[in-house]
């Protein structure tokens, strides 16, 4: 009962503080791709039916893929038809197994969004019970409130509730990690084998789990001789993770459908410019700042701490997360943009971290008072912090906000051909899947006359022709 209480407390000041965070909108740019992809159905999405091959892909992307003139030829070609990988951004499928359920439910797109921050409440959970796991007496209760609350409490968490596989991906791997820390402290091979399935299933989820599959190898050499590591437990984790991957995205291995993923990471590294917004590496760290500074704060201090307050043992079970939070900001580096969910894949690793080194920290202060006043200065700054962030925030209901979608349906546009704001070209897609859209970049492209039936401005005003 008391953990229940000690949950149902850090769950309701997340709850309060995420009010209003929560979109009341149409689908946007990636999540309408999503939507779309989820209703192909999950048969589709699970074999990846229609997709284009593997030496089809290779071959658009050589001929056309360096030319930056292309980029909009690619994009209207890679729409023409129905491939799910295409519109699932080359993401693994089973993110939209559950989209796909959850979309039959028929929530209004703010509902729909609000039921994915399901996946940041079960991680908080798996946060708090893996540590008390981890850690003994009252240290473990300390380390379990501090690090659930650095995680539960963050503006990055709470404001990730767009449509988007990424807070699926953070249960899989955080999961996963805390597993790999019980095999750090005690060389449980059931621990790794479990780990090893959450691998998979991140793998299925999203790209960057390449980051995760390094730490388990790298837990399998450091821990040998607690896990008697010899070619049984080699060959089975490699069929657990194979079997994983095998069941939810057999495409993966037969049709190679993974490697895409791959290549299109490197094809915007390489060639496109701005892929994830039109700013700068000092600016996406600057705006990071911004969003979230006492935590980002208490995080460099955990790190300090790690060393400081930590013993030999305790160091043991963060390693796994340090690792992965390291080596996932160097994968990431290069994403340079504002959205709080490209944070996603490495923060909740370091909130952890600094959750565990703040309550060692903490306990040394020996004295009830000094203990509890640390903890609410600490509780006070990650609330001050969401505070912060979410004042700046205005996501309440816009009656204008559909006013775009809501004249097209009424002036009967929905199977005509319409010009509209490139950005906005798969939110047409997805509302109307049989409008002929053709985008622009600026106003000034708009042409005076032309075969459109009408013009959608960046406004939300629609002119027909």
């Amino acid at each position: 009962m008391k953990h229940a209480a000690v949950l149902v407390i850090l769950i309701a000041v997340a709850w309060g503080m995420s009010r209003g965070v929560v979109y009341h909108a149409p689908y946007g740019y990636d999540e309408a791709d999503y939507m779309f992809a989820a209703g192909l159905g999950m048969a589709d999405n699970w074999l990846d039916s229609g997709s284009m091959p593997i030496s089809d892909f290779v071959s658009v992307g050589r001929k056309r893929g360096s030319d930056s003139g292309q980029q909009a030829g690619l994009s209207a070609l890679a729409r023409s038809g129905s491939d799910p990988v295409v519109y699932r951004h080359w993401h693994g499928p089973l993110y939209f197994f559950w989209l796909n359920a959850v979309a039959n439910l028929g929530l209004s797109e703010h509902g729909t969004r609000a039921l994915f921050l399901i996946f940041p409440l079960l991680t908080g959970c798996a946060i708090y019970f893996g540590t008390l796991r981890l850690f003994e007496g009252l240290q473990g209760q300390v380390a379990a409130v501090v690090a659930s609350a650095m995680f539960l409490w963050s503006p990055i968490s709470l404001e990730s509730s767009e449509i988007a596989p990424h807070l699926m991906f953070v249960l899989w791997y955080v999961c996963a990690l805390l597993l790999l820390a019980h095999v750090a402290l005690r060389g449980s091979r059931r621990s790794f084998y479990a780990a090893v399935l959450l691998a998979g299933l991140a793998f299925c989820t999203l790209e960057v789990a390449f980051v995760l599959i390094l730490v388990l190898l790298f837990v399998g050499w450091w821990k040998r001789a607690a896990l008697r590591t010899d070619l049984k437990l080699i060959r089975n984790s490699i069929l657990l993770f194979l079997a994983t991957v095998l069941i939810v995205w057999p495409a993966a291995v037969f049709k190679l459908s993974f490697a895409k993923a791959y290549m299109v990471m490197a094809y915007l590294a390489v060639f496109r410019k701005g892929a994830w917004g039109d700013v700068t590496f000092s600016q996406t760290w600057i705006r990071r700042f911004e969003m979230t500074p006492a935590e980002l704060v208490l995080v460099a201090i955990g790190l300090v701490l790690i060393f400081a307050a930590m013993s030999r043992r305790d160091r043991a079970a963060v390693m796994p997360f340090l690792l992965f939070g390291i080596l996932m900001l160097l994968a990431t580096l290069r994403v340079y943009a504002f959205t709080a969910r490209y944070m996603t894949p490495f923060l909740p690793a370091f909130d952890v971290i600094a959750g565990w080194a703040l309550a060692s920290a903490i306990l040394r202060l020996k004295k009830p008072a000094a203990v509890y006043g640390a903890a609410g200065i600490a509780a006070l700054l990650l609330v001050w912090n969401a505070e912060q962030r979410f004042s700046t925030l205005n996501r309440g209901e816009d009656p204008t906000a559909f006013a775009a979608i809501n004249a097209i349906r009424a002036r009967g546009l929905g199977d005509k051909a319409v010009l509209v704001p490139r950005d906005d070209i798969p939110t047409m897609h997805y509302y109307f899947p049989h409008m002929q859209t053709e985008g622009y970049a600026e106003v000034s492209e708009i042409p005076p006359a032309g075969s459109f039936a009408a013009v959608v401005y960046p406004d939300g005003r629609v002119e027909s022709r």
